[in-house]
């Protein structure tokens, strides 16, 4: 992109269009009150270019992320058979990132694009003061404070005097709303509409408070919006569980879920001295940790079959592609495609034993004439022993795979057992007790009293 100056008050960028370039891993950054001049390069500049951008192209318009608008070419050239140098416009009215393609196929269709990309039009810090002086962002010092740690509100000023004194500009501020009771985490949001109980104030008395601090004091504010996870004890996952990853619409986290119910019970017949036979008792030493990752390895582990939740049937499936190939009139000569690797599992809603593989593709690649062979049904048998072959292959890698994965998930949890437990930096839990004081925290949430 390009620098032009028309006059004094006028910022024109140019940006050249090349053909097939893909540049939405870029980002251009312009300013309010900028022309953004699109041209198109020597290669492009006898196509049928039409371009399209869902910027906003008046400052009262409401930005639509998938709603486009056609750009109009201008004509400088006045040469009736040359418009080489045709160009377009885009006012910089509004800010925000956009995102622009190119077709050159005389379609408006973005899935026919031949380029794209994006530009970002920085919005305006205006000091609220009177002054309308412009915050650059080249200029912004930003302080981040906990939230949860300055305290009641009537003590804010006084904390925050500081970063005024140390010369920023901006104060980040973690989230003010209520935070989790277990954890306090302070990115842990148990209430989006309630402000933190601790602040013994209202949104109003903090309302004042930062007006204060942008007027009189010549210091901005931001705050997160924590909109992509929540408290465990957020009333949304309790009247909206839908809203959350779930069983429902997440289906591939039950062998997990499972997983994480295998050592919270883990814990429970621990805590209950029922492990006193395996030489593991409650009150755990740092020797029993072996001990521990060997009984769940070798023995609770295998008998809640895990694997069957990754593997496939192969004697259903190969019936099912047996009945299959038997209905076909004609065998083909030669496969339509020769890479088996194309046969993956697919696990659906990951039942026990019911994934599965696309039968139309192995009919595609097993199913053909073979030369050592003479009749339809020998033919039918070849294809059936092929995919067999592929199912106990693929069965196999997800096995190994998947006692990969725990035996990666035992030591963690082993790990933080170590930490909770033992670690001179860590809390020296002295029991193994469910909830208070487990082998190893649960990764899932029960809401609604279900753990």
């Amino acid at each position: 992109m390009s620098t032009t100056n028309h006059s004094t008050d006028e910022q024109v960028r140019v940006l050249v269009l090349n053909e097939g370039e893909d540049k939405s891993e870029e980002l251009y950054r312009l300013k309010k009150g900028w022309i953004l001049q699109i041209k198109l390069s020597a290669n492009l500049s006898w196509r049928k270019v039409r371009i399209f951008t869902n910027a906003c192209l008046n400052e009262e318009d409401q930005f639509e992320r998938n709603s486009y608008h056609e750009l109009k070419w201008i004509y400088p050239s006045s040469g009736r058979y040359d418009d080489s140098d045709r160009y377009v416009v885009l006012s910089c009215c509004k800010s925000g990132s956009f995102h622009y393609f190119f077709t050159i196929d005389r379609t408006t269709i973005k899935e026919n694009r031949n380029g794209q990309g994006y530009f970002h039009i920085e919005p305006y810090l205006i000091w609220p003061d009177g002054s309308g002086e412009v915050l650059e962002q080249e200029y912004i010092t930003c302080q981040s404070v906990l939230s949860k740690s300055l305290g009641p509100l009537s003590e804010w000023s006084s904390r925050i005097e500081v970063g005024r004194h140390s010369g920023y500009n901006m104060i980040h501020f973690t989230p003010v709303q209520c935070l989790s009771n277990v954890s306090n985490s302070s990115y842990s949001v148990s209430d989006h509409h309630k402000l933190n109980t601790k602040f013994e104030g209202t949104y109003e008395q903090m309302k004042i408070l930062i007006d204060t601090m942008t007027k009189q004091w010549r210091i901005l504010s931001i705050t997160d919006l924590v909109y992509n996870h929540v408290a465990n004890d957020c009333a949304l996952l309790r009247d909206h569980p839908e809203a959350a990853y779930n069983l429902i619409n997440s289906p591939h986290l039950k062998p997990a879920v499972l997983v994480d119910s295998i050592l919270m019970q883990f814990t429970r017949d621990a805590s209950e001295g029922k492990l006193l036979s395996k030489g593991i008792p409650d009150e755990i030493k740092e020797h029993h940790l072996q001990l521990i990752r060997h009984y769940l390895l070798n023995e609770i582990f295998p008998q809640y079959c895990l694997w069957e939740y990754y593997i496939c049937d192969t004697n259903k499936l190969v019936e099912l592609f047996n009945k299959k190939l038997s209905l076909l009139n004609n065998c083909p000569d030669k496969p339509l495609y020769y890479n088996e690797n194309l046969i993956e599992i697919n696990h659906g809603k990951y039942l026990r034993m019911k994934s599965f593989v696309d039968l139309d593709l192995a009919e595609k690649i097993y199913f053909f004439k073979r030369e050592y062979l003479s009749t339809n049904e020998q033919w039918i048998n070849a294809a059936c022993d092929a995919l067999r072959s592929r199912l106990h292959f693929l069965n196999h890698i997800k096995c190994e795979k998947l006692n990969e994965n725990l035996n990666r998930a035992i030591d963690n949890s082993i790990a933080s057992c170590r930490y909770h437990f033992f670690s001179y930096d860590g809390p020296k839990y002295k029991k193994l007790c469910l909830p208070s004081t487990p082998f190893v925290g649960n990764y899932f949430y029960y809401p609604n009293g279900e753990f």
